[in-house]
């Protein structure tokens, strides 16, 4: 059965107690590497443990949170997401990069971006808003009563995350975060259905030894191939790590290993990763197609973390501070911030493909060469790794985390 990779992001505008032509494809690879940026800092802040998360959402849902923003908290916001502070420049960088993500669609790959806005019935939003996010966004507006029924609200909301995640995020809203006073919610949702381009033989899957991060070691199954493969050696962090890409149906996404030579070295690892390693990488010295004896553990993790500190560290600050953020191009009133932004992710990696969610939220309140014959490059995930699901035609990282644990 063929594997799939969906995440899902919301928006929670919550209204408390206190008071030119561009080029498609340029712009998509401009997003590229902010997003990579995005997600290796988004992996750190997710601390031990396995991570799981999509910074393509992230990325998106921001960028449609910063189409209401104005002054220095929409300065703020424009920095971190990478771009000049001006909404129509944003819009178009994310439409730029769905319209890629869509070409990346093939015979069996499935990969759809959903955004929805969600509005208390009555309230007035600015017109520039809802058209910007209608029109670049393709964020359609429906209204729901969170004044009088929020739990019907948060139930529909979280049903049509549900639908457009093949169910892995069925309750991205918790009890409690859609209030009466919540007047807007902003969801995204990415759907993925990637089947590997040349799936592991479950025969050959077998239980090896992984060396935890604690330095033990447990019992997994390993899934194993040879062939010919784009890998190579690199440097991250000050350690050697070992790269292998492993391409899912139609070479047009694929995922990146990122292996450690020592079994201690992620967190090193992560710590030199930045905007620039996977287009770095990617030169004939570095990566190239060459014959690989592949050994990759089968995993399942489920991950949900706070990202509202990590974002205030990365210099969305204003944003968070009632008083003092502004969210005034939403509906002309200085009444709302950012009072909570949660992620929740899911993987599962099999001989089939890949399997994963992830779902966010954000709560707004008020106050290759010829080469000579060479023995096969040994790919063996048996210690804490790194990976990334990326969008080859871009380079944009639509998921990435780490293992590890696999159990």
């Amino acid at each position: 059965m063929a594997r799939t990779v969906f995440t899902a992001i919301a928006l929670l505008l919550v209204l408390p107690l206190a008071a030119a032509a561009r080029d498609p494809a340029s712009d998509a690879g401009v997003v590229a590497g902010v997003v990579e940026g995005l997600a290796w800092q988004l992996v750190r802040a997710s601390g031990d443990g396995d991570a799981i998360v999509s910074p393509v959402s992230v990325w998106e849902a921001l960028a449609m949170t910063h189409a209401g923003a104005r002054g220095e908290t929409a300065a703020e916001m424009a920095k971190l997401l990478g771009m000049p502070d001006d909404r129509g420049t944003i819009a178009a960088k994310a439409a730029a990069l769905r319209k890629a993500l869509a070409e990346a669609k093939g015979e069996k790959i499935a990969l759809d971006v959903a955004n929805r806005l969600w509005v208390q019935r009555g309230k007035r939003l600015e017109a520039e808003f809802t058209s910007l996010l209608a029109d670049r966004y393709g964020a359609a507006a429906g209204p729901v009563d969170f004044a009088a029924a929020p739990e019907t609200a948060r139930r529909e909301i979280n049903g049509w995350v549900s639908d457009r995640t093949a169910k892995r995020i069925d309750e991205l809203l918790k009890p409690g975060v859609v209030t009466p006073l919540t007047r807007l919610v902003l969801t995204n949702a990415v759907f993925m259905k990637a089947p590997w381009a040349t799936p592991f033989e479950k025969a050959a899957t077998a239980a090896e030894p992984f060396t935890l991060a604690a330095g033990t070691t447990a019992a997994v199954p390993f899934m194993h191939r040879s062939g010919k493969m784009v890998a190579g050696k690199a440097r991250a962090g000050g350690q050697d790590v070992t790269l292998c890409e492993i391409p899912y149906a139609g070479d047009r996404l694929a995922m990146m290993l990122i292996v450690p030579d020592a079994v201690d070295g992620l967190p090193a690892v992560l710590a030199g990763l930045n905007g620039k390693s996977l287009t770095g990488w990617r030169q004939p010295d570095t990566l190239r197609s060459r014959q690989v004896n592949l050994a990759l553990p089968k995993w399942t993790a489920r991950r949900s973390l706070g990202l509202d500190a990590a974002l205030a560290a990365l210099g969305m600050k204003k944003a968070f501070v009632a008083g003092e953020a502004d969210f005034s191009g939403i509906d002309g009133t200085r009444e709302l911030f950012v009072s909570a932004v949660v992620h929740e992710g899911f993987v599962d990696v099999s001989e089939e493909g890949t399997e994963a969610a992830a779902a966010t939220g954000v709560v707004v309140s008020i106050t290759s060469v010829v080469i000579e014959p060479e023995q096969p490059l040994e790919v063996r995930a048996d210690r804490p790794f790194a990976w990334a699901i990326v969008h080859r035609g871009t380079g944009a990282v639509v998921f990435a985390g780490t293992v590890t644990d696999p159990r």
